[in-house]
């Protein structure tokens, strides 16, 4: 069976590590009849006249990068009016997937996420007569909310035509579900699973060294993940004579000028791949994840595998696992910046007991979860 599916090669992201560990999985267990078709496209927003192509294989799966040049949606948004623009806008992409896909000819297209670059991709497999997942990593209405009242229509209408009979939808929570239904397609979806991110088993591998004034932040520096509260809480600690030693990882680059100050209370750190980052879970006495909403959150279930607990809040996927593996106490509402600085000092003390752990490692296996994910495909395709 051949799969062709979108990428990406940013080292800070859900879909990066799922596609990345799914990979690994495929080279692992190649006695799989699977070859995977991996698109990364990579935004150049510049003119350039030598556009980077290059074709990897290893095993089972194949990496196919593509520069493009082309505008920030952000700068696109303000001045269209519909989402036809939208797609006349970045028909280059569309065309890109469409001659990959008469080249390469998958038995089925997988189409990670929602942006503008996954919806692409939809736009290009619906010219195509093979069947179709959406693979619903992040939920465009609700990681747009915030922006301009022009520029967030127009996103979530380009979300609603991903609402189409002929699709068969992967989510990671049922909560992402069930705001997909009642948010955005406004029905009930007919075929559809629920499965969890797996944990990379590396994780549970880490050397815990971590201090309990250690805290740690991971994520993009956008307002679904409550910036603002991350800033209040660096406030409040300094206000505590730097009670905690506030640490972050995050693409620094995309922080506005008017929040750099916050560099003089949080240590910054850049995207780093996985292995570094369970050293960094390893250094702190807890993780903070305040997400106004996640349709899952792998950070938090990494953390709790290293050891290390992490308080999150309701509108977070993950939430769910949490409550399987009794840990509801760590699970808080982030409108108390205060409230939030000491449950952090007592969970701190509480820590993670190792049979949580192991139920963790044994529910979030990403051999278990694959192979439940490959079982899916194969009964698409067929």
């Amino acid at each position: 069976m051949k799969i062709l599916t979108n990428t990406q090669s940013i080292q800070i992201g859900g879909i990066s590590q799922y596609s990345s560990l799914f990979q690994q999985f495929l080279e692992k267990n190649n006695k799989e009849n699977v070859h995977l078709i991996g698109i990364d496209i990579i935004r150049k927003y510049s003119s350039s006249k030598k556009l980077l192509y290059k074709r990897h294989t290893n095993g089972q799966t194949t990496i196919i990068t593509q520069e493009i040049s082309m505008r920030r949606i952000q700068e696109v948004l303000p001045i269209i009016k519909s989402v036809k623009d939208l797609g006349n806008e970045y028909q280059s992409i569309i065309e890109i997937f469409k001659k990959l896909i008469k080249a390469e000819k998958p038995e089925l297209i997988v189409i990670n996420g929602t942006y503008f670059i996954p919806w692409c991709l939809y736009l290009a497999a619906k010219e195509f007569s093979m069947p179709i997942i959406l693979h619903y990593h992040g939920i465009i209405t609700k990681e747009t909310a915030n922006w301009d009242s022009h520029s967030h229509s127009l996103m979530k209408q380009m979300e609603q035509t991903f609402d189409n009979s002929r699709l068969y939808y992967i989510f990671p929570s049922n909560l992402a579900k069930t705001v997909v239904e009642n948010e955005v397609f406004g029905h009930k979806i007919r075929q559809s699973a629920v499965l969890p991110n797996p944990i990379p088993t590396h994780f549970f591998e880490v050397n815990v060294l971590g201090g309990a004034r250690n805290i740690g932040f991971v994520s993009r520096w956008t307002n679904a993940k409550n910036t603002t509260f991350i800033q209040n809480f660096a406030n409040l600690n300094y206000e505590n004579h730097n009670f905690f030693k506030v640490n972050m990882v995050t693409d620094v680059d995309s922080i506005p000028n008017r929040d750099k100050k916050i560099s003089k209370m949080i240590n910054l750190y850049s995207p780093m791949n996985t292995l570094k980052l369970g050293k960094f879970y390893g250094d702190m006495g807890i993780i903070i994840c305040p997400s106004i909403f996640e349709t899952y959150g792998n950070v938090p279930q990494e953390a709790i595998a290293t050891k290390t607990p992490a308080l999150i809040g309701s509108g977070m996927g993950v939430s769910e696992v949490f409550r399987q593996l009794g840990l509801e106490y760590l699970i808080t509402d982030f409108t108390s910046v205060e409230k939030v600085f000491e449950k952090a000092k007592e969970a701190t003390k509480r820590g993670i007991s190792s049979k949580t752990r192991k139920k963790l490692k044994k529910a979030m296996s990403p051999n278990i979860l694959y192979t439940q994910l490959l079982n899916i495909y194969k009964a698409t395709a067929n």
